[in-house]
């Protein structure tokens, strides 16, 4: 369920990089997804059926949990210097990569490919924000939402029970 409000955010939030959308009703969406998506980090980590691997995928879903939150919270206050959220961006790429080599070796190749895809957006943005490097903002709000459609059509498909696909 996580994963479809996740592929819903980010086509949104593609979409308004590209200039379409208030940012009032962009902070409400990233502030939904942000909270929905912390409620799933908190029971990862400390429901009753918490073990030792789902602490590893409540630290990697708090990651984005947090970067929809901070949205929220800059898209709400107008804030326009998005540097500091720019380098937090290139913090998650980072994780995202090893990240991604540890759930392929899971066995879990099409959500080892969700993490390198979503390094590689997390990468844009910190060179977008954390770099100020405005002239790239259309082609990393169309990439944004293109993640976002395949995220949401993974999200779909882990919902309904037909993940792992290979």
């Amino acid at each position: 369920m996580g994963l479809l409000f996740v592929g819903g955010v980010l086509f949104v939030n593609g979409l308004w990089l590209r200039g379409t959308g208030a940012d009032e009703d962009v902070a409400v969406f990233n502030f939904l997804t942000g909270g929905i998506t912390f409620l799933i980090v908190l029971w990862w980590a400390f429901g009753g059926d918490a073990t030792n691997g789902t602490a590893f995928d409540a630290a990697g879903t708090l990651l984005f949990s947090f970067t929809y939150l901070w949205i929220g919270a800059n898209a709400s206050r107008g804030v326009e210097d998005q540097r500091s959220f720019g380098f937090y961006c290139g913090f998650v790429a980072c994780t995202a990569i090893p990240t991604g080599f540890l759930v392929f070796q899971s066995g879990d190749v099409g959500l080892a490919g969700l993490w390198w895809l979503w390094a590689a957006l997390w990468a844009a943005f910190f060179v977008l924000l954390g770099l100020e490097r405005d002239g790239i903002t259309a082609p990393v709000g169309s990439f944004t939402a293109i993640v976002g459609v395949v995220t949401a059509v993974a999200g779909y498909l882990m919902a309904a029970g037909f993940w792992p696909v290979v």
